[in-house]
């Protein structure tokens, strides 16, 4: 098996690589400020949302984790009463998603925001108590995986490749908690018949 894997292991080429926003929740209730300080050590900070497809996730991820009908703190706030509110980590994100009639900032202490758990914002005093969505970033490496092989390419054959690579990826620096995984053609198989192909290399930073 050792000397099949070697001859179907041709090339490596590091093709596409994309990062996301993996979001997680916190239950405890807390301030704004505390959820916060929590975010910031344990992840990268308060969830954060740049498009609906995000607020999709995170409600997922709500669901997923809870039964309550709570409302969560999430990174928007304003530095005062009268200031825009901007992201807890910077984002210049302009994407937002009011409850009809949110922001009423019925007084000066509003300035914070929460999310329910469809994904609407309301904003509230950032000294309440309530649990919070904290984010950080999960990147993904997709690697072109070129084959020469008489072999059928069977699920045990596809197994032995994977940990070939994963064996190959290691020893040049990959990290020992990533996950590696073969992506299906929408055909569903996992690799395909060519009969030239020719190989770009980009850099993932």
């Amino acid at each position: 098996m050792e000397q099949g894997l070697l001859q179907v292991l041709l090339l490596l080429a590091l093709s596409v690589c994309v990062s996301s926003r993996i979001f997680h929740v916190v239950p405890e209730l807390m301030s704004w400020w505390d959820a916060q300080t929590y975010c910031r050590q344990y992840y990268t900070d308060l969830a954060t949302f740049a498009d609906q497809t995000e607020v999709d996730e995170w409600v997922k991820t709500v669901v997923t984790v809870s039964t309550t009908n709570l409302e969560y703190w999430n990174g928007l706030y304003g530095i005062n009463f009268t200031a825009p509110r901007i992201w807890s980590d910077q984002s210049n994100s302009m994407f937002r998603l009011w409850n009809p009639g949110q922001p009423n900032e019925w007084n000066v202490s509003q300035i914070c925001v929460l999310s329910s758990p469809d994904g609407f914002w309301w904003d509230r005093s950032c000294t309440h108590l309530h649990p919070s969505v904290c984010y950080s970033w999960e990147k993904t490496q997709i690697v072109r995986v070129q084959v020469k092989s008489s072999q059928n390419m069977n699920d045990q054959v596809q197994k032995g490749i994977l940990q070939k690579i994963e064996q190959v990826l290691k020893e040049k620096g990959l990290q020992y908690d990533a996950k590696l995984s073969w992506k299906k053609q929408t055909d569903g198989n996992v690799f395909q018949k060519i009969q030239k192909h020719e190989v770009h290399k980009q850099t993932c930073n």
